[in-house]
């Protein structure tokens, strides 16, 4: 979905639930982008997390609701989310600067929290460089940590200057590994990268620094990550880190995936490139770059059946709405299927994980994205009866078959 598209209808789906219990990986699947790239995106152009525009804007209807409607804050409270008044009153407190009883009294004024109207104003001449990388498979080993989207911009240049500090200094001064990390560092030159994961809770995501993987022992408490073919779209930056790159990846996606009518973002990673042959990192003219993974608009639009004929899909109401839906959510997470050969080890392996897939985090629309593969894709039609009748604990079994009848015949 074009970026812009994304982030208001993302608003629009947070507008329409505020009180139900959604997270980012709702909010995330309804406008068919990753929870990672959903989160840092609308975090960089809004200066808000998507967990705390959604707790904002609760907070400020609950106001409303006690001040314009009268209503019990026990009641404004189980409304919003919050499973005891002492939570809600707490949070209100913190807030608003009153309590929930002052401000149903009307005795002192709350803070407002509209709604945010997502708009791009184009400014002065300046221009995006970027090239388009394709790249074969590759591994990155480095040391991993978690961490939140509000603290990550603060806390990930401390993970470095830790890091740095407790197994870079010994080698640095010329001397050998002392231990199996200091040897993986040198072995691999680590530091040469840093890569951000997207997390398990949409609340959080892995951060690793990290270098190019030459083989050997994976030290405990490391992580080795490997990224799969394709391509990339790479911004060249040069400044002092990590306010150059911090200042680039927020242009990113405030100027480029709204402007770009090529590309758009796909996978789950980004990586940060760092020269670890010249100069400081502290130098104006230090060379830094950004990687992001992307796939051609046009390629996308085939593969989920085209954008418009999705909203006119929409429009109708019809079940290819729901197949148009269930094709996108598959080639957001497995865009490589059309690449596998039917009798391959990874068409196996594909199959396999997106059983899996459908089962954990799919499992509610299920049928959409059989009825996507059946319907759209134009398995035989067996398989379209199957699919169209396929629900409950068959559900994975049929999204197997249904690829793989797929990567056999795919008309």
């Amino acid at each position: 979905m074009e970026w812009l598209t994304a982030v208001r209808g993302a608003v629009a789906y947070m507008e329409a639930h505020l009180t139900d219990e959604i997270g980012v990986k709702e909010v995330a699947q309804s406008v068919f982008v990753s929870p990672f790239f959903l989160q840092r995106g609308f975090s960089l152009m809004t200066g808000f997390g998507i967990g705390e525009y959604l707790r904002n804007r609760r907070l400020y209807c609950a106001a409303l609701d006690l001040k314009n409607e009268g209503e019990r804050v026990i009641d404004v409270a189980l409304k919003y989310g919050y499973d005891t008044p002492e939570s809600f009153t707490k949070a209100f407190t913190r807030f608003h600067g009153i309590s929930p009883s002052q401000a149903r009294s009307g005795s002192a004024p709350i803070r407002t929290f509209l709604p945010l109207s997502i708009n791009i104003s184009v400014q002065g001449g300046d221009r995006m460089d970027y090239r388009i990388a394709p790249m074969f498979p590759f591994k990155l080993i480095g040391f991993k940590r978690e961490f939140s989207y509000d603290t990550a911009f603060s806390e990930i240049p401390r993970f470095w200057d830790e890091l740095c500090e407790k197994y870079a200094y010994n080698v640095y001064a010329g001397n050998a590994p002392a231990n199996a990390y200091e040897k993986a560092l040198v072995d691999n030159c680590i530091g040469e990268f840093g890569v951000c994961i997207d997390g398990t809770d949409g609340n959080t995501f892995t951060y690793l620094v990290a270098g190019k993987y030459s083989g050997g022992e994976v030290p405990e408490g490391m992580m080795l990550y490997e990224f799969p073919r394709g391509d990339w779209a790479v911004f060249d930056c040069v400044g002092p880190v990590p306010e150059a790159l911090q200042s680039l990846s927020a242009r990113i996606f405030k100027e480029w995936l709204p402007g770009n009518p090529d590309y758009e973002i796909c996978g789950n990673a980004t990586v940060e490139w760092y020269d670890c042959l010249r100069g400081e990192k502290t130098d104006p003219d230090y060379h830094s770059a950004v990687w992001v993974p992307v796939i051609k608009r046009t390629e996308a639009q085939k593969r989920w059946g085209g954008t418009a004929a999705y909203e006119e899909y929409e429009k109708r109401g019809d079940k290819t709405a729901a197949a148009a839906k269930g094709l996108m959510n598959i080639f957001r997470e497995f865009g490589n299927i059309k690449e596998l050969s039917p009798d391959s080890p990874e068409a196996k392996e594909t199959a396999a994980k997106l059983k899996a897939y459908i089962t954990e985090h799919y499992y509610t629309c299920a049928d959409e994205i059989l009825l996507g593969l059946g319907r759209l894709y134009a398995c035989d039609e067996r398989m379209k009866g199957n699919i169209d009748a396929a629900g409950g604990e068959g559900t994975a079994e049929f999204a197997s078959r249904a690829i793989e009848a797929y990567l056999k015949d795919p008309r």
